[in-house]
């Protein structure tokens, strides 16, 4: 998928489909103890910038903490917000009004204008939130994230999860980790794409890259958990945050720049068949545009295929697809997800799944629009019946490029093959 930024679908319309990144940030604590009850559920979430915040939604009334965090993974300041959400549009999507907003400092001075205006809001009940703040509510932000488990701190969470990055501008794109009951021993891999290409015109083929910054395995130091949100300090020195419980839902919060993870237990992956004959609300978040909401439905599983008929750019249909699946798609053509990288194959997870392909709830998206250069990967999982997909637009950028990189703000190092937009799919 292109962008969709560059409105001739460069963020190709995919990404407008499922935007949401969910993780929550490094640094700092909890916000006071989510209790979720029949009319009161609160959802931890992070941004696409690494923020983490807490949104506590009942009835129409939305209260939050908002926790700014910096590249160091420590809290700058924190909002505490109150707004009032009308009722959903067609996309499923609430306006929300800013009644009141303070400021707490933290390292860094609040700045001086309160929030004021509104914001857009997407719930799954129970299950997950979006939300998509402006410049003016403090940041053009997407907040993406599952419902809090205050009680989460004694849960054993060990196992295998599927993860999806959400910091848009990145290089690290998808991968897997393993963790012991606490999330203190853990093994990670993390992937990207690469290509030989030094202009956009000549990116023709494309290969997936190991992109783990260390051995893929590390130590965690315990910093606590309160809220049922486990604090921790990388080997490396970076405070991350995650919310993770026993039902196998996760999200996790690094600092700034880098933004984070929404992950799924591999008994939570949905499979393509999941897929079949359903109707859902969505967002997206490209690099170079505003985010936009959409609806979409899909049909039956046909050739190894769904399509997905999404409502943006005036009706667009796509398909998804195991990652073994041919797309047909040319310059690029696919990467090829039926290996690994080298790297990869010296960490047990590579003796579970020993291709890529082998990764649980992972698909790809073809059927894109003739010139759109962007690619799309999604991770799929299914919770309390419901299907939630979280996906990944990657493009070519170089330095060349008339905008910043959102994960720096300036502009890209290039050439190389970049996150360049998020999007999320909520089934209704």
């Amino acid at each position: 998928m292109k962008n969709l930024c560059e409105r001739k679908i460069s963020f190709s319309a995919l990404t407008a489909l499922l935007l949401l990144g969910v993780a929550a940030c490094g640094g700092g604590g909890s916000s006071s103890p989510a209790t979720n009850t029949s009319s009161s559920v609160t959802y931890s979430t992070t941004s696409s910038k690494g923020d983490y915040s807490e949104w506590t939604l009942s009835g129409s009334s939305l209260n939050a903490n908002w926790e700014v965090i910096n590249s160091t993974g420590v809290i700058d300041y924190t909002y505490v917000i109150a707004a009032t959400c009308g009722s959903a549009d067609a996309d499923n999507i609430h306006s929300c009004t800013v009644d009141s907003s303070s400021c707490s400092d933290g390292v860094a001075t609040c700045p001086a204008a309160p929030l004021s205006g509104t914001f857009d809001m997407m719930e799954v009940p129970g299950v997950a939130l979006m939300v998509h703040t402006s410049a003016s509510t403090g940041g053009d932000n997407l907040h993406a994230g599952f419902v809090n488990n205050a009680s989460a701190c004694s849960d054993d969470v060990s196992g295998d999860y599927t993860f999806i990055h959400t910091g848009v501008g990145l290089q690290e794109n998808f991968g897997m980790f393993r963790t012991d009951a606490n999330l203190i021993n853990i093994e990670h891999s993390e992937f990207g794409f690469d290509a030989t290409a030094t202009t956009q015109s000549s990116y023709t083929t494309q290969t997936v890259a190991y992109r783990s910054a260390s051995a893929g395995t590390d130590m965690l130091t315990n910093n606590g958990c309160s809220n049922g949100l486990r604090l921790r300090t990388t080997s490396g020195g970076d405070a991350i945050r995650a919310m993770m419980t026993a039902s196998g839902l996760y999200v996790l919060d690094m600092p700034s720049g880098r933004g984070g993870l929404l992950a799924f237990n591999v008994n939570k992956a949905a499979t393509l068949a999941d897929f079949a004959n359903k109707t859902f609300g969505g967002i997206s978040f490209p690099d170079n545009d505003a985010a936009t909401p959409f609806h979409a439905d899909t049909g039956s599983v046909v050739g190894g295929k769904v399509d997905l008929n999404v409502s943006l750019f005036g009706g667009t249909t796509f398909n998804i697809m195991n990652l073994t699946t041919d797309t047909g798609l040319t310059n690029p053509t696919d990467a090829d997800f039926t290996g690994s990288p080298t790297s990869y194959n010296s960490l047990d997870l590579a003796t579970t799944y020993p291709n890529l392909s082998d990764i649980p709830g992972l698909f790809k998206v073809g059927k894109l629009p003739a010139g759109d250069t962007g690619r799309v990967i999604l991770a799929a999982m299914k919770f309390n019946n419901k299907l939630i997909a979280i996906g990944m637009v990657y493009n070519y950028r170089d330095a060349g490029f008339s905008f910043n990189n959102p994960a720096t703000g300036s502009l890209f190092n290039g050439p190389g093959l970049y996150n360049s937009g998020n999007f999320i799919l909520f089934e209704k």
